[in-house]
């Protein structure tokens, strides 16, 4: 919480598993939600988030990489 306020963090994600970790580690302590949402990566980049002990992550993945917007 910020200043009053819950604030939420969505992180997109397409075959970023040298990344993911480093990237969620990242999100600083006042951040009440993240949402990372894997776009159909064909890497681990969605076993390592699901991997991670953040509590704070809810995880969204496509079936395939449907690209921006999608």
């Amino acid at each position: 919480m910020l200043q009053g306020k819950r604030i939420a963090v969505v992180i997109p994600a397409y075959n970023e598993e040298r990344y993911v970790a480093r990237t969620l580690g990242s999100v600083p302590a006042y951040v009440d939600r993240i949402f990372l949402v894997d776009d159909g990566s064909t890497d681990g980049t969605a076993d390592i988030a699901a991997d991670s002990a953040d509590r704070r992550l809810s995880l969204l993945t496509h079936p395939f990489n449907r690209g921006v917007g999608g």
